[in-house]
């Protein structure tokens, strides 16, 4: 009887024993969380984004038009490869639209002292100036089609504005102010012929500020 209740008292222990280690295992299989691969995709919300990988760029290109482009005086329209006068965004310059509008020629701002005598000097720059006496030079000579840059100067106390009579060419204006100089570039006309201008101040072309631009 001894022996039947040492062994079922020793049975016992050991159920006892197999249950409280079930019980230790089951808790640590559950710690175990799964792993989560670390990929591109699965960026944490809120974290900085990834670099963007070397060698890219995100500047903006360059019209192929004004590569090889070249200004005559600082602030005026470039000049293509191909001699035609572009905007600064490349796209050909419209001599008959507003004037001062993206689409126009651009006048410059005031030349200063020291850069007008390289204007004199400079073959590609045709020097009008304009007084109450009329414009001097009052005629010039282009080649048709091709770049044109004028430089505009008053020569007394009194505001002067170039123009052309001709529609064609309403974009192409430049105002100055007493003994100032600025200065504009367009393509001439392609058709042959006399184009005038004048000072588009009331009053001055009445005086005889007026002048022809002679295009071959």
């Amino acid at each position: 009887m001894q022996n039947k209740n040492k062994k079922l008292w020793i049975l016992l222990g050991v159920l006892i024993l197999a249950i409280i280690a079930v019980a230790i295992m089951i808790p640590n299989k559950k710690s175990k969380a799964p792993q989560v691969a670390n990929t591109p995709s699965a960026q944490t919300p809120g974290a900085p984004a990834a670099p963007a990988p070397s060698g890219t760029s995100s500047a903006p290109a360059v019209n192929p038009a004004l590569k090889d482009a070249t200004v005559v005086v600082p602030g005026a329209n470039p000049i293509t490869k191909d001699n035609v006068v572009v905007t600064k965004e490349g796209t050909p310059v419209v001599n008959n639209a507003i004037p001062m509008t993206p689409q126009a020629p651009q006048e410059t701002a005031a030349i200063s002292a020291s850069a007008k005598a390289g204007l004199a000097t400079n073959s590609k720059v045709i020097s009008l100036t304009d007084a109450a006496a009329g414009w001097n030079p009052k005629t010039f000579t282009v080649s048709a089609g091709a770049p044109v840059t004028l430089s505009i100067t008053s020569g007394d106390t009194f505001t002067h504005v170039f123009a052309f009579n001709d529609p064609s060419l309403s974009a192409v204006a430049v105002g100055v102010g007493p003994g100032e100089t600025r200065a504009i570039t367009f393509n001439a006309p392609s058709k042959a012929g006399s184009y005038g201008y004048y000072c588009n101040v009331p009053g001055h072309a009445s005086r005889g500020e007026v002048g022809t631009m002679i295009v071959k």
